[in-house]
């Protein structure tokens, strides 16, 4: 083999070859690969609290929380819709269905914006068997960021009741084409907010009106959180009210209470339960408990499930030790506008995965929830508007939670 030589153009063919190998290896390795796993997703309806395991990479479980459910509501549609994180050429979609029921009618949607989508497939899933739709279409790819599966009616007589739906898992595959500029991706998670709920009230809620709202002359809430749950009142750091001052105003407006007293806590990170504990003994007193964490724990990357837990620590301590209304509220999505300052901060980060965490724990736990994407979302405003920083929200952004909070009790 030593002495065999190729001529130029056999060389020219080898190397040609061994690229177009490399190539095709390339988009092979890229179009088997599962785009949909681990990416954010929202649903239109509430979830059964821990089926969250849509896009889990776990496409043959029935259990919590690798199978996926919606709550038993006669709301229909239910939809649920992922973010791919960027724009692919899509070339087919996976969706099982799960033997715990219910999910008939479905039809699988893509979109560029999360505002039009397209409809790819409609199908049939059989009562009482697993028979996936594999949906192919690698002849003819199509471009989309964002992926809807729309559930219409079910088959009845499931696990949880009869509008409870199921799903193991859905499965994305393509080739991508490029990758959002750092400035969209805020706008990209503020469009997909808007499909969700930005309130989840609980009927708490109600009985914290009746018999505390309607009846009492003194409110006392209560605020602990990061650096997104501080108050003006409180910090002499921040010159402009945030919206745990404006809460607290039109609270005071709308009731016509004789005070609203607002205890804050900020400066107690989540992992501290004992210090958390001691903070506690102080708000023996609240009426409403508000909870803010998310914020920083994105900055500094804390894992999912390790909030997940310490949040969760936190929620069943306070139910433990008062009796309060307790209300989450996630942290708000990284702006990643370069003209706008700590840009460098919010580099590669984002607060979904932990705003979809303490989501879940409100869910398990039966606490209100306060979206805070979803509320930024309805406002209707432009990015530009909502933020100061990349970080911290302006005064249209303050104010938009601070309605949203009065809206939850009203």
């Amino acid at each position: 083999m030593s002495g065999l030589r190729l001529s130029p153009r056999c060389h020219k063919l080898a190397v040609l070859a061994i690229v177009l190998g490399l190539v095709s290896a390339e988009t092979t390795a890229t179009a088997d690969r599962n785009l949909a796993a681990g990416k954010p997703y929202l649903c239109t309806t509430e979830l059964r609290p821990g089926w969250t395991g849509l896009v889990d990479g776990q496409n043959d479980s029935d259990q919590p929380p690798a199978c996926f459910a919606t709550d038993n509501s006669a709301q229909f549609p239910k939809e649920v819709i992922i973010d791919l994180g960027g724009v692919y050429q899509l070339t087919k979609i996976a969706v099982y269905n799960s033997l715990n029921g219910n999910t008939r009618h479905i039809a699988v949607w893509i979109s560029l914006d999360a505002k039009d989508f397209v409809q790819l497939r409609e199908y049939y899933f059989p009562p009482g068997r697993l028979q996936p739709l594999i949906h192919s279409f690698a002849s003819h790819p199509r471009a989309a960021r964002y992926v809807k599966v729309s559930m219409y009616d079910t088959w009845a007589g499931g696990e949880g009741g009869d509008n409870c739906l199921y799903l193991r898992e859905v499965e994305v595959y393509g080739n991508q084409t490029d990758e959002p500029p750092e400035s969209e991706q805020s706008a990209d998670i503020l469009a997909l907010a808007q499909w969700q709920p930005p309130l989840v009230r609980p009927h708490a809620v109600r009985l914290f009106r009746r018999y505390c709202l309607e009846r009492q002359t003194d409110i006392v809430i209560g605020v602990l959180g990061d650096s997104f749950a501080a108050a003006a009142s409180s910090s002499s750091d921040l010159s402009q009210p945030t919206w745990v001052d404006l809460f607290a105003e039109r609270l005071k407006q709308r009731g016509g209470y004789e005070t609203v007293k607002v205890l804050t806590s900020s400066d107690v990170e989540l992992s501290n339960l004992s210090q958390l504990r001691q903070r506690l003994s102080e708000f023996g007193s609240v009426d409403l408990l508000i909870i803010a964490y998310g914020t920083e724990a994105s900055l500094r990357d804390v894992p999912t499930l390790k909030f997940r837990s310490q949040l969760q620590q936190l929620v069943e301590l306070i139910q433990q030790e008062l009796v309060a209304l307790t209300v989450v509220v996630t942290p708000a999505p990284f702006a990643h506008q370069p003209d706008l300052a700590r840009f460098a901060q919010v580099r590669n980060k984002e607060s979904w995965r932990l705003a979809c965490a303490a989501d879940q724990v409100a869910m398990v736990t039966g606490c209100a929830v306060v979206r805070t994407a979803s509320v930024l979302a309805h406002s209707q405003q432009e990015v530009a508007q909502l933020y100061q920083d990349n970080i911290s929200l302006s005064e249209t952004g303050h104010l938009a939670m601070a309605r949203a909070l009065e809206s939850l009790l009203w």
